[in-house]
């Protein structure tokens, strides 16, 4: 099974029939074992009964996998280019796998780290281990870590500091449909290309339930389609995602 940064899995304990669907998970880390054997790591947040379910698993127990689903980042745009991972909230394990990946393709890489306090950093102490903390550049909405306020404002001050002359970066990110908009926006005005990975409730994982549609510019008469977050996505460039206004 080939897993590529971006893509995820639908998971849930195995023999547990309540709640029925299963929960999305971005893979965060994958290798093999000394047998040649797959492992993966998911990195997420206990909200509801779905994540409270995986997270009473222990060593041993069982559980249902779907994937590798969805598409991937374009990691060949990154080429020649440095890249810059956003990451807002739980958005971030989606990055890891993007970053160790880039790093090993020889890619310079910046990281900007969103979330509402210190603890809600997703990955912090991976992502530094890997980047370095100098590479690092951090937001809480409280001011406990980084700059106070959403993790856009420095880099929107990013790409504003850098000089024409210099070839255009490019950006990679996930995190809540606020922030990616915000995103959206800026890269538009800094004239920098953007990946955006898409969170969406999903029930099904693989384009049967249409439940995480979202829209999509194109020749419509509208102005714009609908795509599925599964199968199309959920990776989408920034300008083609069409924006409630």
């Amino acid at each position: 099974m080939a897993i590529m940064p971006g893509q995820f899995a639908m998971i849930r304990p195995r023999s547990l029939y309540e709640p029925l669907l299963r929960r999305a998970m971005a893979f965060y880390r994958v290798g093999r074992g000394p047998e040649g054997h797959l492992w993966t790591e998911f990195l997420y947040q206990v909200l509801g009964r779905g994540t409270q379910s995986l997270a009473r698993l222990r060593a041993g127990d069982e559980v249902e996998m779907l994937g590798s689903l969805g598409n991937s980042f374009d990691i060949t745009a990154a080429q020649e280019r440095e890249a810059l991972l956003v990451g807002g909230g739980t958005g971030s394990p989606a990055l890891y796998l993007l970053a160790s990946t880039l790093l090993d393709q020889g890619v310079q890489l910046r990281l900007f780290l969103g979330g509402a306090s210190r603890g809600d950093l997703c990955g912090y102490a991976d992502f530094a281990e890997l980047l370095g903390e100098e590479r690092i550049h951090c937001a809480t909405d409280d001011g406990s870590w980084g700059d106070r306020g959403f993790v856009t404002a420095p880099l929107q001050a990013y790409l504003e500091r850098l000089t024409r002359e210099a070839p255009s970066p490019i950006v990679y990110a996930c995190g809540p449909d606020p922030m990616l908009h915000r995103i959206a926006e800026i890269v538009a005005s800094c004239h920098v290309p953007a990946q955006l990975s898409l969170e969406a409730p999903m029930a099904c994982g693989y384009g049967v339930c249409v439940g995480c549609a979202v829209p999509v510019r194109d020749a419509s008469p509208g102005g714009f389609s609908y795509r599925k977050v599964c199968t199309d996505g959920p990776v989408f460039w920034s300008d083609h995602l069409h924006w409630p206004s």
